[in-house]
């Protein structure tokens, strides 16, 4: 497994592009690269940013309020009658 992979694997997969990026993937990829600091996932949070710097062996940074503030997971219910596709 490739860094990008395990790093990939961490991130929360909510494809929401605050971080800069069009999805987990490429900013995985930057991460990995060196180009894209750890701090930048608000849906993960310092959770997720002390995950990545134990797997990168580096000191936990802030969250960059530049990429918004940490907000928790919101759950979807959907009502199937009144659901129009809309994704």
């Amino acid at each position: 497994m490739s860094l990008a992979d395990r790093i990939d694997a961490v991130l929360p997969q909510t494809q929401c592009t605050r971080c800069g990026y069009a999805s987990c993937r490429p900013y995985a990829d930057a991460v990995a690269q060196g180009s894209a600091g750890i701090n930048q996932c608000a849906p993960g949070g310092e959770a997720l940013i002390a995950a990545l710097a134990r797997l990168l062996d580096r000191p936990p940074e802030p969250l960059s309020p530049a990429h918004g503030p940490f907000t928790p997971r919101h759950v979807a219910r959907i009502v199937e009658p009144d659901c129009i596709g809309c994704t």
